[in-house]
Parts: C-alpha cells; sequence; structure tokens
C-alpha cells in the first residue's frame, strides 16, 4: 500500500501477540483533532478493506471542510456521532 496522508499502519502489541492491527485516521485543523482507528478484524482481518474505509471517511471529512460552511470542530462532532 501507499503512503497516504491523515491515514497510518497501527499495530498495538501486548506480551507476543497483536491485540490491534490496523489503520489510524487523524486530522488536525485549527487545534482541533479527529482521530479513529479501523480494525483489521472489524473487516474481515482484511488490512486493504479497513484501509478503504478509512480512506472514504478521510475524503468525507476533507470534502466537508473543503466547503467551509463549518468549523473543524463542528465537522468532526458531527463525525463522531454518525461513526462512534
Amino acid at each position: 500500500m501507499t503512503k497516504t496522508r491523515n491515514i497510518t499502519r497501527y499495530e498495538a502489541a501486548m506480551g507476543g501477540s497483536y491485540s490491534f492491527r490496523g489503520w489510524r485516521l487523524c486530522i488536525t485543523r485549527q487545534k482541533e483533532r479527529f482521530v479513529r482507528y479501523f480494525s483489521d478484524r472489524e473487516h474481515g482481518d482484511d488490512a486493504d478493506r479497513a484501509f478503504a474505509e478509512a480512506l472514504k471517511m478521510r475524503d468525507a471529512i476533507l470534502d466537508e471542510l473543503q466547503t467551509g460552511k463549518s468549523t473543524p470542530a463542528a465537522v468532526f462532532a458531527r463525525f463522531r456521532k454518525v461513526y462512534p
């Protein structure tokens, strides 16, 4: 997979195994931060599917921020409610 802005691979190990494998979406605007994790496990142990979901959300958030109709805090709050 290619490096994509705002999305990074995240793997957390506890003991000898991984407790989390997936992708981390992080967007910061005007000192407001939105972070969401997309677990491989939640997507059928498929890293590509988890990445596609992270990319889809990132694009939706950036599109909404681009319009300038809402503050970043309002946009991030909406996405936190829609996608708990």
